[in-house]
């Protein structure tokens, strides 16, 4: 059965749920997607403190200091970072802070400690003006019971920083999916095996993996797979515990095209054959107890693109994402594209942008088995289906390859 991607892809998302979730230590937590919404029960700063070294004083007192005019005041208190000081500043009196103390009582500002000149127990402030600014106040940045962090959230390290800050050691996070990889096809061998007549190695498995890994989801290898239904079969009920199932090669019409007869045998329900979508229009889906198969061709650019618009948003829902797709954008052509097309193409490509525009430039090698043009690649342009030859300052669709 042939469907339209858009079909395709509602089909595998709808049959698929979000990973249970798990709680990880904090250090391990990096790019996981946050299983929990995280509520601050402190403010931050949990004190008013100073942001610079200086003097905390009476603001209003200093206003008017200056280098011909300046103010002299009493140190009372040294108050370093980590310690408080009990002893309230007053008219005529200002404690010495480091950045990140907490303010001594009845300080309304802080003079910068490049303003001021000591002598003995005085300190003169050269300039007065703005001290009140220079206050982190309680609660400025998260007050008590603010939804800080929400569920989806992919940690960065901006994200991991504030997870400490509020004590989440072993936050929440979302299982990583499993997926099971198997290239197919008698012509393969291992990467590290040396070439004879007729071989190739696996570059499948590899380049899949980096995009699996890139989904936020976890690669188990099963290496290669002869053009043989048993062998297949048996490789894949060997990862019984993985939750989506990835083949390629096998998928399209012909004597050793072998995935749908694997299918038959495990009695996973086929889904459909084929999508209309170029290049990667052979690709199989399958359900059985729940869980994906998904047979995709066994070139290679084909099978990165198929991975990018069925696999990749089946993974990116799984693992808890709020968001599935990449973003789009348009752009213009800065060279032609020649070709006319009857099923929407999906064509690697340079993006970049000028002072005047976004420009996207086809990559120069485009087969089925070409690996050239998605190496060099940060954006997909997307071709409608029944488009005429596209010549240069055409606008259009552009997938945008964030990661690239």
């Amino acid at each position: 059965m042939s469907v339209k991607l858009e079909i395709a892809q509602e089909i595998l998302l709808n049959l698929v749920t979000v990973m249970p979730k798990e709680r990880v230590a904090l250090q391990e937590c990096w790019r996981r997607i946050l299983a929990e919404t995280v509520t601050s029960d402190i403010d931050f700063p949990p004190f008013d403190r100073s942001p610079l070294d200086g003097y905390a004083l009476i603001a209003a007192e200093v206003a008017a200091a200056t280098p011909e005019n300046p103010v002299i005041l009493k140190q009372i208190d040294y108050i370093p970072a980590g310690e408080t000081s009990d002893k309230p500043v007053s008219s005529g009196t200002a404690c010495r802070i480091m950045t990140g103390a907490p303010l001594p009582p009845a300080a309304t500002g802080v003079i910068r400690l490049e303003d001021t000149v000591v002598n003995g127990g005085d300190v003169t402030i050269l300039e007065g003006r703005g001290a009140e600014r220079n206050i982190c106040l309680r609660g400025e940045e998260i007050f008590s019971g603010e939804e800080v962090v929400s569920q989806g959230t992919v940690i960065n390290a901006g994200v991991m920083g504030m997870l400490a800050v509020l004590g989440k050691s072993r936050p929440y996070v979302f299982c990583k999916p499993r997926v099971a990889l198997i290239a197919t096809g008698s012509e393969l061998v291992p990467v590290d095996f040396p070439l004879v007549s007729g071989k190739i190695r696996n570059s499948n498995s590899y380049m899949l993996s980096a995009q699996v890994a890139e989904a936020g989801a976890q690669t188990v290898l099963l290496g290669n797979a002869s053009d043989n239904i048993d062998e297949i079969a048996h490789l894949l009920e060997t990862a019984s515990d993985c939750d989506v199932f990835v083949t390629t090669g096998g998928a399209s019409v012909g004597d050793y095209d072998l995935i749908s007869e694997v299918y038959k045998k495990l009695g996973i329900t086929l889904l459909f054959d084929r999508v209309s979508i170029k290049p990667g229009m052979p690709v199989l889906a399958g359900n059985r107890d729940g869980k994906l198969y998904l047979g995709l061709s066994g070139n290679p650019a084909a099978a990165a693109i198929s991975f990018e618009q069925l696999v990749r948003p089946v993974l990116m829902k799984m693992g808890g994402r709020k968001v599935w797709w990449r973003p789009r954008i348009k752009a213009v052509l800065a060279t032609p594209f020649n070709k006319p097309t009857g099923a929407k193409r999906f064509v690697w490509a340079r993006c970049w942008q000028t002072s005047t525009d976004i420009f996207v430039e086809p990559s120069r090698a485009q087969g089925n088995g070409m690996l050239k043009s998605a190496m060099a690649a940060n954006a997909l342009i997307v071709i409608p289906e029944n488009s005429p030859p596209l010549p240069v300052g055409t606008e259009i669709e552009v997938i945008l390859l964030a990661d690239a």
